[in-house]
């Protein structure tokens, strides 16, 4: 098993042959991460110490049992990340929706977590221990969106560029006009 492998718990197994059993829908809609570092089990309800839970905010199936997730972690706590749990949307209650994969290694570092960052993190998650025909993905919003500060400053700054290459032009073609006016 690669190291970074979630695996399907039983609570997840279970959720995903009673929707196919009933022919219902299930969705991944959040993602939650801890700092406890340890060899996962099949039998976890939720993780060993979770620090924060995200909805995800982009999110496809890419293909058979394929899917590609991402979430958007900030806190105003300093940590790294050692467990992810992928969670289902099959409760109103957060406390109560089933952990459907974890993730977790006693000594690797996933991503570190700062209060000035903001880290985007993409997971893929490959089911094939499960029917997966019935398990779709929550997405929560663009994560393109999330950019929008980043990329209106950038927009401010090549925008306030071209003004400064206007006017100079024009104070240059100014220029030349008064020195033909001159006979220089």
């Amino acid at each position: 098993m690669s190291i970074y492998t979630p695996i399907i718990t039983q609570a997840g197994i279970n959720a995903a042959v009673n929707a196919q059993t009933h022919g219902i829908q299930l969705e991944i809609g959040r993602i939650g991460v801890g700092d406890k570092g340890y060899v996962p089990t099949r039998t976890q309800t939720r993780l060993q110490n979770e620090r924060n839970n995200v909805p995800v905010t982009d999110g496809r199936v890419v293909g058979d049992g394929q899917f590609h997730l991402s979430g958007v972690f900030t806190d105003d706590k300093e940590y790294a990340v050692r467990e992810v749990g992928f969670y289902l949307n099959d409760h109103s209650d957060d406390a109560r929706k089933t952990l459907f994969a974890i993730w977790s290694h006693p000594e690797n570092v996933l991503f570190y977590q700062t209060p000035v960052a903001r880290v985007v993190q993409g997971f893929d998650l490959t089911v094939t221990a499960v029917p997966y025909e019935h398990l779709t993905v929550n997405t929560s919003g663009d994560l393109n969106l999330f950019y929008a500060p980043e990329f209106l400053a950038m927009t401010q700054a090549q925008t306030n560029m071209a003004i400064a290459q206007v006017q100079s032009n024009h104070r240059q073609i100014q220029f030349n006009d008064r020195l033909l006016k001159l006979g220089v």
